[in-house]
């Protein structure tokens, strides 16, 4: 099982359809950049909906040294890229198109919080999908058509 290095919005998002302790069973370890966790903490001190990441023994708060310019990209994705980037054994969990694409150019393996979802049935910890990808909408997610269909489909839900 490979290490996760995960940005903020799927933290976000794992723990508001109440589904953030499948980061363990699909990951393992879980590294957080210490600017993704600034995030969240600024977050929380404005009120948001956002996981406690302090005291999870399968979740390593990380400094990441910011080797690498990505326009466009937040102190979180930023940090995340560079983090997996140190980690050459590492996923990465992004759900930002762009931060995307910067992570497949070096080659690093990279995963959206509808991919952990998709595994996460894969392996058993999930029996459907198709109701954790509504939860989703209702929050705002932004997920095309075609991801949707796509992930039914790896999910044998289509």
């Amino acid at each position: 099982m490979a290490d996760a290095v995960s940005n903020t919005s799927p933290l976000i998002y794992l723990h508001r359809i109440g589904r953030f302790q499948l980061l363990p069973q699909v990951f393992g370890r879980v590294i957080v950049p210490t600017q993704a966790s600034q995030e969240l903490d600024r977050g929380r001190a404005l009120g948001r909906d956002v996981p406690q990441l302090a005291n999870l023994p399968w979740l390593e708060i990380r400094a990441a040294v910011t080797a690498h310019d990505y326009p466009d990209l937040g102190a979180g994705e930023t940090g995340a890229l560079d983090l997996a980037r140190a980690l050459p054994d590492s996923v990465v969990i992004l759900d930002d198109g762009a931060a995307r694409k910067w992570a497949t150019r070096p080659g690093i393996p990279c995963v959206g919080t509808v991919g952990v979802l998709v595994q996460a049935k894969r392996l058993g910890h999930l029996t459907r999908v198709t109701p954790e990808l509504d939860r989703l909408a209702r929050l705002g997610f932004r997920m095309s058509p075609a991801l949707r269909e796509r992930a039914l489909a790896d999910s044998s839900e289509s």
